[in-house]
């Protein structure tokens, strides 16, 4: 990781004492800003980061302008010192160099490093200990660091070939299930009526249309009336959720059997809308967990948060 230092664009010629913290998903984006005592003193939000590796440069822009907002409102001058961006589809190091390499052309940090959005998370929950962090939101993924410092990442693969028990597949799995309710390959399910009236089509039919120009968001958003339809007892929606609890235990079995050397029970710290307060699958969620002998964490999790004291870490003052 190498440092640079250049005129901002504001005209400083050297970095601001203050370091700035981003976690970019497929949804959403949120920057922090941090001061050298790590205190909180700006904030932005914006449009989603997620790595397009045809154009990775997409996300870099996103990025630079969120940079630019929070440290507005931070009232500080760019360049920062340093900026970690933790931005979902940062896997393949190629797409990831090249949203670096773009971003440090920018000018708006000193230092930069692009690194998973799960990283960010993972810090704010554990810091450098051990412990295992599930992402159940729009995707899904773990991210396990066992006392010895050897990591595990399961899952994060992506909508078309991964994402068990995410907020998209459980939407997805929903739609399915209309569909076949339809063709009476199944029974009749409340979800038809729920789902239809949630995406504004008439018939099941216009679900099809719908899902080809829905956003991976708006699918992911679905899983609000598969949850609420499973709490009621349909029959379908129990199927989709019971599918996605399914995958959920996969991700932290997986993450245990890679991993060793912990001492009781495993921590496991939580982040995503399906796992929030007040979401209807968190208990359900959290009860997978306690069922593989694992210490549920319900504290709240700020991936940005996390992500800035890793730019304070990589760009110290």
């Amino acid at each position: 990781m190498r440092s640079i230092r250049r005129t901002g664009v504001d005209g400083e010629t050297s970095p601001s004492s203050c370091w700035v913290g981003v976690d970019g998903g497929g949804t959403r984006s949120r920057a922090v800003v941090v001061d050298a005592e790590t205190r909180e003193v700006g904030r932005a939000e914006g449009g989603p980061s997620l790595i397009d590796p045809l154009r990775p440069g997409e996300a870099a822009g996103v990025v630079a302008a969120l940079v630019r907002e929070a440290a507005s409102a931070a009232g500080r001058g760019l360049p920062v010192r340093g900026l970690w961006a933790g931005l979902a589809g940062a896997g393949p190091p190629g797409p990831r160099a090249a949203v670096r390499s773009a971003l440090e052309d920018t000018g708006v940090a000193a230092g930069v490093v692009v690194g998973g959005d799960v990283e960010g998370a993972r810090a704010d929950a554990f810091g450098d200990g051990p412990g295992i962090l599930l992402v159940a939101g729009t995707g899904s993924v773990a991210l396990a660091r066992d006392p010895s410092g050897k990591r595990a990442m399961v899952g994060g693969w992506g909508a078309a070939l991964d994402d068990e028990g995410s907020g998209y597949r459980i939407g997805l799995d929903g739609l399915r299930a209309v569909m076949r309710s339809a063709d009476g390959r199944d029974g009749k399910t409340a979800l038809a009526k729920a789902l239809l009236e949630k995406t504004g089509v008439s018939d099941p039919g216009g679900l099809v249309e719908w899902t080809a120009r829905a956003t991976k968001r708006q699918i992911a958003s679905l899983c609000v009336v598969v949850g609420r339809a499973f709490e009621a007892g349909d029959p379908a929606a129990v199927r989709v959720i019971e599918k996605a609890l399914e995958g959920i235990r996969s991700l932290l079995q997986a993450a245990l059997d890679r991993t060793a050397g912990w001492e009781g029970c495993p921590p496991v710290a939580f982040v995503g809308g399906l796992v929030r307060e007040g979401s209807e699958l968190r208990d359900l969620v959290v009860r997978v967990a306690s069922d593989l002998g694992c210490d549920a964490r319900l504290a709240p999790v700020v991936a940005e948060r996390g992500a800035a004291r890793l730019a304070m870490r990589t760009f110290p003052g």
